[in-house]
């Protein structure tokens, strides 16, 4: 039985701990306390709850390694302390205690609490997380050197464009026939150097993301017989997602992910808003590049998209089309089931590329 419950509010250097026992009594409190000794306290009669914070999954494992308790609390949605006036961390850790307390021993109401991801789920996110910063600095890249060039009144074609970001020959070469003083064209042939080595970071980085994601190998296998669902976009929505089993209904998955609009009821008439932006957004990135594909790929969908986007706008087609294909994708997971439209020679393709990631991966593993 739990007789000690305890309230961490976790910071990078020292950690303040507020500890009640059964009778929701304090009986102890650390102001400055250091994670790695304190672990060692603990046991099966504890109860631990923490905020959502960067590293708190970690600690959290290591919290329950001890045969306690952990709880990872939602601070947005813990009015006690989203809506405090007085907070300080003495306060914070009290409030989560005496909140913990309240959960287990009265029943009077729950904490909200986050799901925590398997360590699979984990290392996609922090790929991921790294995969975006890439992407970021490659778009402000190119449009650093695209404004260079027009400074100049120098117009590139799609061809030397291309050059420019993907080949190997240097900036004086591709633009020899330009009037471009030497000091310019050295500025950007570091910046087009800085560029390629990115982008090379970038697919390989890629490449590991699609290594990283072999123990959700059945559940990718269903995803890439979706037209423009490639391996990494697959792995992207599952990084997301998590366990899809936890989402009672499709609407709580899309809410997850960002892809429903806020509505604003009053006075008998409702008007939906922009969707959410305090989400998870990774899935909505991504199947933004692909979508296109897949409207392409799947019969009926490009007519119904024109039309949504004939009268509501890109945008909102783009968000709508998105939120379908999740739909197909969630009931694809929970059913076992491959893509009703297949093409068999698309995906034994999109197959065999994947397979070769994974052996790749397997021999460089095995070497080492």
């Amino acid at each position: 039985m739990i007789t000690r419950f305890h309230g961490i509010d976790r910071h990078k250097k020292y950690s303040t701990v507020s500890v009640l026992d059964r009778d929701g009594r304090e009986t102890r409190f650390l102001r400055s306390c250091q994670m790695e000794a304190y672990l060692d306290e603990l046991g099966p009669e504890d109860a631990v709850v923490m905020e959502a914070s960067c590293g708190s999954f970690y600690w959290a494992d290591r919290v329950e390694a001890t045969g306690a308790t952990c709880y990872i609390l939602d601070p947005m949605r813990f009015r006690i302390i989203t809506d405090s006036w007085n907070k300080t961390d003495r306060q914070d850790a009290r409030n989560m205690a005496k909140a913990l307390w309240v959960f287990l021993v009265t029943g009077e109401f729950g904490i909200p609490t986050v799901s925590k991801p398997s360590e699979t789920i984990r290392t996609l996110r922090r790929l991921f997380a790294s995969y975006n910063l890439l992407n970021r600095q490659i778009r402000m890249l190119k449009n650093t050197i695209q404004a260079m060039l027009t400074e100049d009144g120098v117009t590139v074609s799609s061809n030397d464009r291309s050059r420019l970001f993907k080949g190997k020959e240097s900036v004086a070469e591709i633009l020899a026939d330009r009037r471009l003083s030497e000091v310019i064209v050295d500025a950007l042939q570091i910046q087009v150097d800085l560029l390629r080595t990115i982008t090379e970071s970038k697919e390989q980085l890629g490449r590991r993301i699609v290594e990283a994601s072999a123990p959700l190998d059945e559940q990718i296998r269903l995803l890439i017989t979706i037209p423009g669902i490639t391996p990494l976009t697959a792995s992207a929505f599952l990084a997301d997602v998590g366990d899809v089993h936890r989402f009672p209904s499709l609407r709580r998955m899309n809410a997850y992910l960002g892809l429903v609009p806020r509505c604003h009821d009053s006075g008998g008439k409702s008007r939906p808003g922009h969707i959410t932006r305090e989400s998870r957004k990774l899935s909505r990135t991504i199947l933004t590049q692909s979508i296109y594909q897949t409207i392409k790929g799947t019969p009926g969908w490009e007519r119904y998209y024109e039309d949504l986007k004939a009268r509501r706008g890109s945008g909102r087609a783009r968000i709508a089309m998105i939120r379908r294909l999740c739909g197909i994708m969630r009931r694809m997971l929970l059913q076992g089931e491959q893509f009703h439209w297949l093409k068999e020679k698309l995906y034994r393709r999109k197959l065999v590329e994947y397979q070769k990631t994974l052996e790749e991966h397997k021999k460089e593993r095995d070497a080492a």
